[in-house]
C-alpha cells in the first residue's frame, strides 16, 4: 500500500501519546485534587490514542484482503465512521455528566471529535483519499494532545 508508511507513522505517534498519559498524574499541578473532568481527560488521552493506532492500521490490514488501496481506504473510513459515531455520543454524555463543557479545551475537543468523524464519513462516500483519512486521524489525535496539555496546564 502506497501510504503504509504514513499510516504506520501516525499509529506510532498515537502509541507514544498514550504512553505519555502515564506521566500526567505525576507532573500535573494538583493531581491529588483531580476533578471528574480531569479523570475524563486522562481516559480520553488513552482511548483516543489507541483508537487512532488501530484506525491507522486498519487500511493497511484491509489492503491485502481487497487488493485495492482505494477500496481499503473506503472500507476503513466507513468502519471508523460508524465506530466514532458511537464514541462521540458516549463521550458527549460523559462530558455532560462531568460538567466538562465549561472549559475551552473541552469545547474544542468536542468540536474536533465530530469533525474527524464527519471527515471519515465524507472519505467513505466522496473523497476516498489517503490525505483525507490521514487528516481525520490527526484531527482525532489532536483531542488526545489537547487533553494532555490541559491536564498539565491545570485547566479544568
Amino acid at each position: 500500500m502506497e501510504g503504509e508508511g504514513l499510516l504506520i507513522g501516525i499509529a506510532t505517534v498515537a502509541v507514544v501519546v498514550a504512553g505519555f498519559a502515564a506521566i500526567a498524574p505525576g507532573i500535573s499541578p494538583d493531581a491529588s485534587g483531580w476533578t471528574a473532568g480531569n479523570r475524563l481527560r486522562l481516559r480520553a488521552i488513552v482511548s483516543t490514542s489507541f483508537n487512532v493506532t488501530f484506525e491507522s492500521l486498519l487500511p493497511v490490514v484491509l489492503f491485502p484482503a481487497l487488493g485495492n488501496e482505494r477500496g481499503a481506504l473506503v472500507l476503513a473510513s466507513a468502519i471508523v465512521f460508524g465506530y466514532l459515531l458511537i464514541v462521540v455520543l458516549v463521550r458527549a454524555r460523559q462530558m455532560l455528566r462531568a460538567g466538562a463543557f465549561r472549559s475551552r479545551p473541552a469545547q474544542v475537543m468536542f468540536v474536533a471529535g465530530p469533525a474527524a468523524t464527519a471527515l471519515f464519513g465524507l472519505n467513505a462516500v466522496l473523497l476516498m483519499s489517503l490525505t483525507a483519512y490521514g487528516l481525520a486521524l490527526l484531527i482525532q489525535l489532536s483531542v488526545a494532545a489537547l487533553s494532555f496539555y490541559s491536564l498539565l496546564a491545570g485547566g479544568d
